[in-house]
This record gives structure tokens, sequence and C-alpha cells, in this order.
């Protein structure tokens, strides 16, 4: 359970840097069209708008499949739900993970 007075570090959650890292290198080929949106949303609320699934449908598509193991990247979401800062550093995290070029 988190307290109020915990940041995210991502070291703290091994196992979730690793799906999140298998979850870059399997989606790296998939159109970048509100991928950010899509990949968090679903992660967290498991929840896509229409406008994003029609704008990237490959991307919708995988993610809703529950092809990738993801299940300690959703379990970080639903710990955090209700701390704010923490919840918006872990997006900005998965953001930079997923973005950054050296890592696909």
């Amino acid at each position: 359970m988190l307290k109020s007075e915990d940041v995210f570090y991502e070291n703290e959650s091994p196992e979730m840097m690793k799906e999140l890292s298998a979850l870059g290198k399997l989606t790296a080929h998939t159109p970048v069209y509100f991928k950010a949106e899509i990949i968090i949303s679903f992660l967290k609320n498991h929840s896509l708008k229409n406008k994003w699934i029609e704008a990237n449908p490959i991307l919708a598509e995988l993610m809703i499949s529950g092809t990738y193991a993801t299940a300690h990247i959703e379990s970080l979401f639903e710990s955090c739900r209700w701390r704010k800062d923490y919840l918006l550093a872990y997006e900005n995290y998965i953001k930079a993970e997923l973005f950054n070029p050296k890592k696909a």
C-alpha cells in the first residue's frame, strides 16, 4: 500500500520495468498516433476512446488482445490511483520509456 509520502522510483518495481521494456519493444513498430494515450489508458482503466481506436487500430487491437504481460504495470496503476503526484510521475516514466529511441 502506498503512503502519502511515497514517490515513484522505477527501480523499486523491477517486474514492472521488465514488462514495460518488453511492451516498448513489441509496440515499437506501431504508428505513433495516440500511442501514449492508448497504452496508458488501457493499462490504467482498460478503456480506449473511439477516436484513438480509429486513428491507431493496430495498437488498439494489440492492447485489447491481451498478448502482453502487463500485470505488474497494471497493479502499480491500481495501487497509485489516488496518489496524483505519484500517478503523474509514473505516467511520465512510461511515456519516456516507450518513446526513448535508444530502447527501441
